[in-house]
């Protein structure tokens, strides 16, 4: 049931500006949206947990769509 809060999570190679353009597509879809990171332990990857208000199933489907586009993406759940 929509509108809902969903969080998921992303793995990434870690790359610069990453955590930037994923709070972008973020900011752009949803409302109340908020991304936290963490590095792994060797610093070359990293995981970023996103809490979002997401509109319809749609906004999130599109949301992930986008944040799988980003360089460096590896798997997200």
């Amino acid at each position: 049931i929509y509108p809902a809060e969903i969080v998921f999570k992303a793995v990434f190679r870690n790359r610069p500006y990453t955590m930037e353009t994923i709070k972008s597509i973020v900011s752009e879809n949803t409302t109340g949206g908020s991304v936290t990171s963490r590095e792994s332990s060797g610093g070359k990857f990293i995981s970023y947990t996103i809490t979002a208000t997401f509109a319809s199933e749609e906004v999130l489907n599109a949301t992930c769509s986008s944040i799988v586009m980003i360089e460096g993406f590896m798997s997200m759940f």
